[in-house]
């Protein structure tokens, strides 16, 4: 892709991804689906901690539009939207929805079209927290003529290519580059999207690349996609930024489903894909076909993001390093699947809600360390998890003739017994002295915060509302042997300290310094401090992860 130099982001927002957060920014696409005016578009807002307040920010409003308040762990509101939601026009729009939350959730969008008694054009999307948005975005290079002849369709369309939603994320104006390829020549075009407003375009086969200032988000969209049967849907995939990208992919091949092509995106012109050692050779559209069908292990010799294809459906596939433990399902039809992808010699700690999954219902993928099994459920919501090696969780459903569906909401990246929420971390109202603060940490629920890892404090970053003071955590220093040590009251955390993530020049060394603190600051990477026990600092506690789960549909909201 030409060599263009891409950043990478800073350490809060990881390498690794995980579909809760606090705030998140979407859009609703235009669902056209046979001109059916009978369209309907909701998201599904998900609690992960008791005491959950959501607010929802609808068409440029800087008040809320809705609150939902006092939400439970587990409990799933639907938010209903109306047709004015959609984005049809290719400009600047208001159109933007933003949610932001006292506690971590999740959220997860569908639309939906009638047009026969027996079929259903619909979507279904998870909508990523603004922590795994970014700034570099590499876009597939789809000609919408070419994939209708790739898949046999003949049908024409006033609609004759994809479409690009790309949303400003942050409450400032933002800097758009796009990047195209035109006959062989790098053409660059720079705009600028104001406050939370979002901007729609065509994506035509020359669009390579978007960059930004600040994060957006990206939708790549058609409003009513040709399938085999005369019939269309539309599709949506949110793009993920390029740090988000891997090199080693299971492909989730699905019975039902025919017709599907592998399609790949990287910034390396060279990058190429095998397939047990032999490499796969790309169509002059840029289709591949896996050359055999029981070996679904593909090799990218670079990082490259890769989609599943098929008319109608597209998947972005989980890279083997963005595996997770732990997965979220929402169903929206009668037909409700689960394609889990696990290592072979774990299948046996992989469970559906609270029991293991049946051994019988494990394939072995040839040639690979993994197997497969399609799993049915019965619930509109449904967990997935493991306690062993991570996996990865496809949603595929059926209503009539059309399929659709995608990864489903990866909840925890570290295994543990059954589906374990990351643990809550609460930053006390009131600065108080060190002393004092572990005091107010104590209870039978809670500790004072330790970091003994780095997973903890990715976590702490995840969960945190940023403010410019400091907060106490349980990190103090021995006065006998001036080493430092975790102050903790549960059997999980170590006292002694294997990982730490002082400030430059921190901790200093001194007699009176013996106590530690940790910005409260994003911008400052929550960096560690020595400081004076005395000094009044905001307490951070730390409460246990727990099991999640049941999961309550509990309420429908309307948007007017």
């Amino acid at each position: 892709m030409f060599g263009i130099l891409l950043t990478v982001s800073l350490f809060s927002q990881g390498l690794t991804i995980v579909g809760y957060g606090k705030s998140f920014i979407t859009a609703f696409p235009e669902n056209l689906s046979q001109f059916y005016p009978n369209t309907s578009r909701s998201l599904r807002v998900t609690a992960l901690h008791d005491g959950t307040f959501v607010d929802i920010f609808y068409n440029g409003s800087s008040t809320p539009t809705q609150t939902i308040p006092n939400l439970m762990k587990g409990q799933t509101v639907t938010v209903v939207f109306p047709k004015s939601a959609e984005v049809y026009q290719l400009d600047n729009s208001t159109q933007s929805i933003r949610i932001n939350s006292s506690k971590i959730i999740v959220v997860h969008s569908v639309s939906t079209a009638n047009f026969t008694i027996n079929t259903i054009s619909a979507q279904t999307n998870i909508v990523q927290p603004d922590e795994n948005l970014g700034m570099n975005y590499l876009i597939p290079s789809l000609n919408y003529t070419t994939f209708l002849t790739t898949f046999g369709i003949s049908q024409s369309t006033t609609y004759n290519s994809f479409r690009l939603i790309i949303i400003n994320a942050e409450d400032t104006e933002n800097n758009i580059t796009i990047v195209k390829n035109i006959s062989d020549k790098i053409q660059l075009v720079n705009f600028t999207i104001p406050s939370y407003q979002l901007i729609q375009l065509q994506a035509d086969a020359s669009l390579m690349m978007v960059n930004s200032s600040c994060k957006i988000a990206v939708l790549l969209t058609h409003p009513c996609l040709h399938k085999t049967n005369c019939t269309c849907s539309m599709i949506v995939n949110q793009i993920l930024p390029v740090r988000l990208q891997g090199q080693n992919f299971v492909v989730p091949f699905v019975q039902g489903i025919t017709q599907r092509q592998l399609f790949m995106t990287s910034n390396d012109e060279a990058s190429s894909l095998s397939q047990n050692n032999n490499q796969l050779t790309p169509s002059s559209s840029g289709y591949l076909s896996l050359s055999d069908m029981n070996n679904q292990y593909v090799t990218a010799s670079s990082n490259v993001s890769l989609r599943l294809i098929s008319p109608g459906l597209f998947i972005e596939l989980i890279p083997e390093n963005q595996f997770a433990a732990c997965y979220m399902l929402p169903f929206y039809s009668n037909s409700k699947l689960a394609v889990v992808i696990a290592k072979t010699d774990s299948t046996a700690q992989v469970g559906l809600g609270t029991h293991t999954i049946v051994t019988s219902a494990w394939s072995v993928i040839s040639n690979t360390q993994y197997s497969k099994a399609e799993i049915t459920s019965s619930d509109p919501l449904a967990l997935i998890w493991t306690t062993s090696s991570k996996i990865a969780v496809y949603i595929v459903e059926q209503s009539g003739e059309t399929i659709f569906g995608g990864p489903a909401i990866p909840i925890n990246e570290q295994p543990g017994s059954g589906c374990m929420l990351p643990g809550e971390f609460v930053v006390g109202d009131q600065p108080l002295k060190w002393t004092e603060s572990l005091d107010y940490c104590t209870n039978p629920e809670r500790g004072f915060a330790c970091f003994i890892n780095e997973n903890l404090q990715i976590e702490f970053a995840r969960q945190v509302n940023t403010t410019n003071v400091e907060g106490w955590i349980g990190l103090r220093q021995s006065l006998m042997t001036t080493a430092w040590y975790w102050q903790t009251n549960t059997t999980s955390a170590s006292s002694s300290v294997n990982y730490v993530y002082w400030a430059n020049g921190q901790p200093r060394a001194n007699k009176i310094e013996i106590c530690a603190s940790l910005s409260l600051n994003g911008t400052d990477d929550f960096k560690w401090k020595s400081a004076r026990c005395c000094k009044k600092k905001l307490p951070v506690c730390y409460k246990q992860p727990k099991n999640f789960g049941p999961l309550i549909m509990i309420a429908t909201r309307y948007i007017s």
